[in-house]
Order: structure tokens, then C-alpha cells, then sequence
């Protein structure tokens, strides 16, 4: 079989210490390994800056190691990391979580139950709710930046493309209209797609997107096919915009319903009400009376 250029760095090692095992994917601004402590034995996550990138990559990657070390608290859902040194390079280490919430959604036959969606809405917000309240925003939730641990923990990963929303003095960044399209199209908040500065209230807007497709497995603008990315993202965005909440979330409980009406009418600058939310979906949870507080894959 012929290696791919993803997957010539496999049996490195990194160093001295980390023994790159196999490629696992690509994230903002570099490509994600799986690596072994020779030591230790511990399994890693290495996050590399592209070999073809230029040198804003690697600036890129450095920021981004910055923002996770200002939030990283496995507690809240956010993974320590450090930096290392390779081939004149840095790149960032992280322990190794588990499987992303794709990953999971296409073992379950591309949908998950009621009850693992409204825990996965809670503990969404939750780390939202932290990262908000260290004062940056993530700007590319999907479920593939989401990933499960061994006790089923979830954790919010990537953020090459987060940024943050208040000023040096304090303040909340202003609002403007004047900006290049950012996040993932498919749960991308439609403000994002009319190229606006983007704020609490579009992660929360994403998350909304993603609880919907985790249950139904799709989305309805999904299927869209052209070659011309920025007539994709259009006819997403039209799309998009057809639905109000009450058909987007059709067959799903009303507080799903009133989540997503509720963050469509906040102000650019106005703070979610995270504990509000979450006290909905925790009394919604317990209205259901689940025997067993499990999601799909720990039974």
C-alpha cells in the first residue's frame, strides 16, 4: 500500500521523547498524530504545522498553543498542552482524549438518542460557558472539534480559529460587517455567513446546529454541490435562513425549540443566559425519567 504524505512522519521520533504511531487528521493550520511516550507509555495527540505551509502557519499554530494555555483545565473540558521542538519547528502535545462526536455519530448509525443529546447539550454549554467567561470565543464548533474521553468526558478541541471578543481595556469588541466568512459552513451561525464579527452568541448559534444534527443525523442544507466554495457557502446560507427554529427542530423537544429562537434574538454584545439553559435541559432531562445515566457507547 503507498504511504501518503499525511503519513511519512509515522515511526518518528519526536524529541527524543514521542514516537509518532499514525496519522489521525487535520486541524487549523496543521496535521494531528497519534505518538507514544517511550517512557511512560502515555498516549498523545501531536498537532504539527503543515510541511508544504508557510511560516504564517506555524505563527498560527503558536497562537493558537497560547489560547490553550490560557484555558486549559481538563475540568472544564479543555486539554492541557505544551510546546515542543521538531526539525526546527513547534508543535503542540496534548494528551490523547478519545473519539470525536463524528466518529461516534457514524457508529451509531448517524444518529443519537434523546437522552445522549441533551447531556451532550449540557456539557456543550458548560464549556462554552467557561471559555466565554475567559474571554475568548471558539468560531469552529462541529463535532469533529468535539471529543469524548475514556469516563465519557467531553472536551472542546481546536482552537486555531478562536479569537478573542473583548479589548485590552475590557470592552466588547465592536461590531462590524466587513469580515471574511469563518468557522464551518455546515453549523456556522447565519451572521457568520453575512461576514460579520462574531460573539458569544454564534458558538451557542453552532451548538444549536450540532445538538439538531446529532439527533436527526443531517441537517437540511446538506447535500449542496458545487465546485465554487463561495457559491457553496451561499446556497447553504439562503438555505439556511428558511428555517426558523420550530421546523429546523420538528420532531424534538420544545426546549430544543426555544434554545435556538432564544439565541437568535441576542444582541451582538449581550451575555447568554449559559445557567439558564442548562437548568432547561436538566429538567427536561429529568422530566424523561432515564433509568441509566449512559450515551450509546458505554452500553
Amino acid at each position: 500500500m503507498r504511504m501518503t504524505s499525511k503519513e511519512h512522519l509515522v515511526g518518528n521520533i519526536i524529541n527524543n521523547k514521542y514516537k509518532i504511531d499514525k496519522y489521525i487528521g487535520s486541524g487549523s493550520f496543521g496535521d494531528v498524530y497519534e505518538a507514544s511516550n517511550r517512557k511512560t507509555k502515555t498516549k498523545h495527540a501531536l498537532k504539527i504545522p503543515i510541511v508544504n505551509d508557510d511560516k504564517d502557519g506555524q505563527k498560527m499554530l503558536m497562537d493558537e498553543a497560547k489560547i490553550y494555555k490560557h484555558l486549559s483545565n481538563p475540568l472544564r473540558g479543555v486539554a492541557n498542552v505544551k510546546v515542543c521542538k521538531y526539525n526546527e519547528r513547534k508543535i503542540i502535545v496534548m494528551d490523547l482524549l478519545g473519539p470525536n462526536l463524528e466518529m461516534l455519530l457514524s457508529n451509531n448509525n448517524k444518529k443519537l438518542s434523546l437522552q445522549s443529546v441533551i447531556r451532550l447539550a449540557i456539557m456543550m454549554i458548560d464549556i462554552l460557558q467557561y471559555i466565554h467567561y475567559n474571554g475568548f470565543i471558539h468560531r469552529d464548533l462541529k463535532p469533529e472539534n468535539f471529543v469524548i474521553d475514556s469516563q465519557s468526558k467531553l472536551y472542546l478541541i481546536d482552537f486555531g480559529l478562536a479569537k478573542k471578543y473583548i479589548d485590552k481595556d475590557g470592552t466588547h469588541r465592536e461590531f462590524t460587517n466587513n469580515k471574511k466568512f469563518c468557522g464551518t459552513a455546515k453549523f456556522a451561525s447565519i451572521a457568520a455567513h453575512e461576514n460579520c464579527e462574531q460573539s458569544r452568541k454564534d458558538d451557542l448559534e453552532a451548538i444549536a446546529y450540532i445538538l439538531v444534527y446529532l439527533y436527526k443525523g443531517k441537517l437540511p442544507w446538506q447535500g449542496i454541490r458545487t465546485k465554487d466554495k463561495k457559491k457553496k457557502y451561499n446556497l447553504i446560507y439562503k438555505e439556511k435562513c428558511k428555517y426558523d427554529a420550530e421546523e429546523l427542530c420538528r420532531g424534538m423537544p420544545r426546549e430544543f425549540v426555544v434554545f435556538l429562537d432564544y439565541i437568535r434574538t441576542l444582541s451582538f454584545d449581550e451575555k447568554p443566559p449559559y445557567n439558564s439553559f442548562k437548568k432547561m435541559f436538566i429538567r427536561l432531562y429529568d422530566r424523561m425519567n432515564y433509568e441509566k445515566c449512559v450515551f450509546e457507547w458505554e452500553k
